[in-house]
């Protein structure tokens, strides 16, 4: 679905947000893009959206077979791609409705009887059912992040980014959008890019994840090759270790305890 090969994005002289990045991400699978605040999870996914371009590298996305690249096709990836930003808000003075609808008419891909029907649909998948006509500035924050849960299906996306899809939501909120996740990855075969600090929803969640630290990418795999490579008990030990310099990738590990014992034997001769 995904090809990105060196990709870096430099911001001023020094400061290199995203440094050679090269991933392939698989058609239909959730991704989970991990790493601590300021390791270059956003700024990637800006440039796969085309916020913003590349220093150098390249990214192609494949839709229905045909490959798209971020230097020329922007404007294609985005008709079959979709964003939550974390940032993102509710239009306040429109219902839940509203708002879903009038993305969906902003989109212009679809006829209004087809924008109409999948307001419905996302209105009972994502538990807004019974609260579609209120104002969204009477809700909760839990309840206006489903809306923009919503607000980013409307448009049926063939890849979908999410920035932390379930923040601010209680406990029954999380668990509706993490099942839409799984639906949309499972039955609707959608690929999907989610960012989340919550790694319980990491193993839950994720066919594979990617760590960032410090605009590299440090680890990719299943969590559960990961939790072997790195022979920790769980995701949230692999992520500590990697973001805290504890760990080491293997290989070097071995070959840095190998150099070491070797050092010792000669001080010992």
């Amino acid at each position: 679905m995904l090809q990105i090969e060196n990709l870096t994005k430099k911001f001023g002289r020094k400061h290199v947000a995203l440094d050679n990045l090269t991933l392939d991400i698989r058609k239909g699978e959730v991704f989970g893009l991990l790493g601590p605040n300021g390791a270059g999870k956003t700024t990637l996914i800006r440039l796969l959206i085309g916020l913003i371009k590349p220093t150098a590298g390249t990214a192609k996305i494949s839709y229905n077979g045909e490959y798209y690249d971020i230097h020329k096709d922007i404007m294609k990836i985005r008709e079959r791609a979709s964003l939550l930003p974390q940032e993102a808000e509710v239009y306040e003075n429109l219902t839940a409705r509203e708002n879903i609808l009038y993305y969906g008419q902003i989109y212009g891909n679809m006829t209004n009887e087809e924008v109409n029907a999948r307001t419905e649909e996302l209105i009972d998948l994502i538990g807004l059912r019974g609260r579609e006509n209120d104002v969204t500035k009477e809700f909760s924050g839990g309840m206006k992040r489903k809306v923009l849960v919503a607000r980013a299906l409307v448009m049926d996306p063939d890849l979908v980014f999410l920035d932390e899809p379930t923040t601010g939501i209680d406990i029954l909120g999380a668990r509706t959008v993490r099942n839409v996740i799984k639906k949309l990855s499972k039955e609707m075969h959608k690929t999907i890019i989610l960012t989340t600090h919550d790694l319980t929803e990491v193993s839950e969640l994720c066919d594979r994840v990617g760590i960032l630290v410090k605009g590299k990418l440090a680890a990719v795999g299943t969590p559960d090759e990961l939790e072997e490579k790195f022979q920790k008990a769980g995701i949230e030990d692999v992520f500590v270790g990697l973001t805290t310099g504890e760990g080491v990738i293997e290989e070097e590990f071995l070959s840095q305890k190998k150099q070491t014992l070797f050092s010792r034997i000669l001080r010992r001769r």
